[in-house]
């Protein structure tokens, strides 16, 4: 998949995992322990859409959270998760744009 390499080449991108919904690793690109972030965004990505269905929103295509020294995004694309860390956490909103052009493009 093209988008993990495209987000990282951003400074802000501290690091990106893709997995599929049930948490198996597709792709990591400066993430220590892919593993553990791609079973925790299918888990998140699982609960957000209940939560979205519930409240009426639909699906999830984007989750995006911060904190006080790093954010991250958890996309769909398709069949699979993209999650990106980003520091510092206010450049968040230029992430969420490039990951949501890329993965349109993706699936045009």
């Amino acid at each position: 998949m093209l988008v993990p390499q495209l987000i990282a080449k951003l400074p802000e991108v501290k690091g990106a995992v893709v997995s599929d919904r049930a948490g198996g690793v597709i792709d990591v690109v400066r993430q220590k322990d892919g593993e553990s972030v791609a079973a925790v965004i299918g888990f998140l990505s699982s609960t957000v859409s209940e939560a979205g269905d519930h409240l009426g929103l639909g699906a999830l295509h984007m989750v995006s959270f911060t904190g006080p020294a790093r954010g991250g995004v958890v996309a769909v694309a398709g069949a699979q998760l993209v999650a990106a860390f980003v520091e510092p956490p206010g450049s968040l909103a230029s992430v969420e744009k490039l990951l949501a052009a890329a993965i349109a493009r993706k699936e045009a």
